[in-house]
Parts: structure tokens; sequence; C-alpha cells
């Protein structure tokens, strides 16, 4: 939760629509393209130390370099590269990390034009890096990085669109952007995560992996001391409101979660991707293999108690928390998710 305080306390004015006319944009490859690197030291990849990191700028010192594990840290260094014209931007850091930089990108809009986003695998679990950003370690990422920034003949082929959802909470105070939002069931697996299944902050997606499966232990036998149901109001594009006890509900813009999964089988065409599960669905054991993966079967219907659409706003009223990108807030209902951006995302 190192980047909460920047999201929660700072007035952001909300950008209009973007569109690909605006985002999709880039110096041409005869151009070198102006690269900062922004690092945060508390991610799980680094806490043993930013050694490598640091020799890589050391070793390449037209890229702008800076830390950053504070609100006004992050402020200062993403200010700084606004102001160098960045058109890449490195980030070294967890999904936590990714969540504050989009917000201050097109909630707070830092930069005229959002710069290209190159994710590195530097946090606990990097799931969004994994979906839209650099594989292989931060060293080995950086040097992919390295070589297609200063490719002459680079095309952008390599980089890869998707919208970012805005969160709005009642009174509208401090929208929030990221790619993955998660209620009910969601923020007890990161609590179990730190607290007792993960306490040294083992990274990589077996632990993800371990507690999901504890939790679907914990609803297959009605335990509900672990895993408590989530009383909320669900409406998709406007849609008269339905009541539902929830399992847990998620909304994200990924197409691959950890270990591939893609628990999503709306068909609207619609940029947000919208999956709940009621509380006691019927027939879990015989449709969650094929639902986590996107593949739909008929007894996972709504009057079974799954839910799953695409939409381009979705309203949830509920009391309790929620994540956004791994960061843990307090709902103020109702929340209005809708999509902004697009970012731009360097896949290699």
């Amino acid at each position: 939760m190192l980047f909460q305080q920047l999201i929660m306390s700072r007035n952001f004015s909300l950008p209009p629509g973007d569109t690909a006319a605006n985002v999709c944009d880039a110096p041409p490859a005869s151009e070198a393209l102006r690269v900062g690197l922004l690092s945060n030291p508390r991610s799980g990849g680094n806490r043993k130390g930013l050694g490598v990191v640091r020799d890589f700028l050391a070793a390449h010192p037209h890229v702008q370099g800076g830390e950053a594990s504070t609100p006004d840290e992050l402020e200062a260094v993403l200010s700084r590269f606004a102001e160098y014209g960045v058109d890449l931007l490195i980030i070294n850091g967890g999904d936590g990390t990714v969540h504050a930089v989009l917000t201050a990108l097109f909630g707070r809009r830092l930069f005229s034009r959002p710069p290209i986003l190159a994710l590195l695998q530097a946090g606990t679990s990097s799931m969004l890096a994994r979906d839209v950003g650099i594989r292989g370690e931060p060293l080995a990422g950086l040097r992919k990085i390295r070589d297609w920034s200063l490719n002459p003949q680079r095309t952008m082929h390599a980089v890869h669109i998707r919208p970012v959802l805005l969160v709005r909470q009642c009174d509208d105070r401090n929208p929030q952007c990221g790619m993955f939002f998660g209620a009910g069931a969601i923020p007890r697996g990161i609590d179990l995560c730190h607290e007792s299944m993960n306490p040294n902050g083992l990274r990589g997606e077996l632990m993800p992996a371990l507690i999901i499966m504890r939790l679907l232990l914990a609803g297959l036998t009605g335990n509900e001391k672990l895993l408590p149901p989530t009383d909320m109001e669900i409406s998709c594009d406007h849609a008269p409101a339905e009541r539902q006890s929830c399992l847990f509900a998620i909304v994200s813009t990924l197409e691959r979660l950890f270990l591939g999964l893609h628990p999503f089988w709306g068909t609207e065409d619609a940029g947000l991707h919208f999956t709940a599960l009621k509380s006691k669905p019927a027939y879990l054991l015989r449709n969650l293999p094929f639902l986590m993966y996107g593949h739909h079967r008929v007894s996972a219907s709504p009057q079974n108690g799954y839910f799953s659409h695409n939409a381009q706003t979705i309203t949830l009223n509920f009391e309790g928390r929620f994540t956004l990108d791994g960061e843990i807030y307090e709902a103020r209902p109702p929340l209005t998710i809708e999509t902004t951006g697009p970012a731009r995302f360097l896949k290699l």
C-alpha cells in the first residue's frame, strides 16, 4: 500500500476521454526515444537492492532515472520526466506502483501526452507486467527495452493499447486508475497473503494460486468465517440494479491474470471485463475448471449464480473493502467503474 496515500490525498482532475489518435503517435524509429526509469525500492523484487538497476543507469546516461517510495517522491520524479519529455517510461516496481503511475497519468494528467509504458516484473506477483509488460527478470527486461528503443528499424507492433479502469466513489473525489478491481474474496485473499500465507514476501505466481485454492475450499465447504459473502447491488451499463450476495466481483481490462487465468466469458463488445460469483453457486466444481479460463458452460447461468459481462460502465453498491491493483481501499458506495485512456504498453 505504498502509494495509497498519494492516490487518496491528491485532488485529481478528470481528463476528457482520450482517443486512439492522440495516444498512438510516437517518434519515428529514426528519432531517439526519451526514456525514463522509475524505480520503487520497496517493491518485492527490489528489496534486496537496486544495484543492478543503478549500474544499468550508469552505463546508459541517456536514460533519466528516478526512485520513489513516497507520494512526494513519485510526483517529483514524474514531473521531472514530463518536463524532459519522456516518450518511454520504464516502471521498475510492482502492481501498486503501476496503479499510482496510471492514476497520475490518466487522473492527474501530469503528461500532456502519456508515454509508452514498459512494466518490469519487479513486484511480488507482477500480475500487470505479466500481461502487458516485459518478460523475464528486471535486468533482462531492461536489455530488451534498450534494444527495442535504440533499433532504427523498430516498429510499433510491440506496443499494445489497452483501456484503463477509472474508479469513482460516491463523493467523486480522487478518482483512481488501474487495471484490476476486486471486491469480496479478493481483498480477503490479499490479507491472507500478507498476514499468514506469505509473510516472507515470496515472489511469483505460486502464492496467489495457493491462496485462491484455500479460498475456493472455503467457498465449497461454506466456511463463511474465512470467506464471508458480500451483499451488493450490481448494474452494468445503467441497467436496473440487481442485488446479490456474492463471493466476489472482479472488473479488469487485463486479458491474463496470474497463472494465465481469464475468468471472463461475456460476449458484449465493450472494454470492461466483469465477473461475479454468487454465494453458494450451483455446480461449482463442475464449472470452475472451465470458467477460470473463460470457457462458458450452460450450467454456469445467472440462475445458478454466475455472472459475466463486458460493459462500458459498471456500478457497484456495497459496504466493505475493494482492491485496485493490489492496493486496499474502503468503499464509499456507490462505486462507478468506467474506462479511460487508453494506455500504451510495450510488450516484449
